[in-house]
């Protein structure tokens, strides 16, 4: 799942909903100042978070909150630790010198 990362106020907290759609206004000014943080792929988040639980927030009201202690888990896995073919390590076979 593409979701959205807004961040509240000074950093306080995060605001997780699918990518491209809408929050409610009330509830969000409730929170304070809120802001665009990123979109990541579930699929690429550190393993840290119950995205289970968000995913249940999410479809229970649209969005979920994380604790501002919990941001690393709204991160994507450092490059190193996904599985990708990166063209300079993949180079095509090179023809065989008769």
């Amino acid at each position: 799942m593409r979701v959205d990362v807004f961040v509240v106020g000074d950093d306080e907290g995060y605001v997780v909903a699918p990518s491209d759609s809408w929050l409610p206004l009330d509830e969000m000014k409730a929170l304070g100042a809120l802001r665009f943080g990123w979109t990541i792929d579930t699929r690429m988040a550190m393993p840290k978070l119950d995205w289970h639980a968000i995913a249940n927030d999410i479809d229970a009201r649209g969005y979920s909150i994380v604790a501002s202690n919990d941001v690393s888990g709204l991160l994507a896995m450092p490059q190193q630790h996904l599985q990708a073919i990166y063209p300079e390590q993949h180079r095509p076979e090179q023809p065989m010198a008769a």
